[in-house]
């Protein structure tokens, strides 16, 4: 709650679904709220799950790993070229002001 974007996205977000004639709007704010926080606790134990599980399945292959140095070779190769160019084609003027 340190993170004044969040109570902004919830004081925004969450009044159009709290309605009057439901009950108490602190309750049903309350209850949104704590679906929230179980839904992207469950969303994030998956992600973790699948990323450790497809962690080992990686690591376990030599013909894997030797792909996945060459696909982020190319990456990082084609993204040097593509900020080498940027630096050819962009006039100095506008690469001091990027800089500062």
């Amino acid at each position: 709650m340190l993170n004044p974007k969040s109570a902004l996205f919830f004081l925004a977000f969450l009044p159009q679904f709290v309605h009057p004639q439901n009950g108490p709007i602190e309750i049903q704010l309350a209850v949104l709220g704590i679906l929230f926080v179980v839904m992207g606790a469950l969303s994030t134990t998956l992600v973790a799950l699948c990323a450790g599980s497809l962690s080992t399945l990686l690591h376990g292959s030599p013909v894997i790993l030797r792909w996945q140095g060459k696909v982020v070779g190319t990456a990082y190769c084609a993204l040097g070229i593509r900020l080498a160019g940027v630096h050819a084609i962009l006039p100095k003027s506008v690469l001091r002001n990027v800089s500062n």
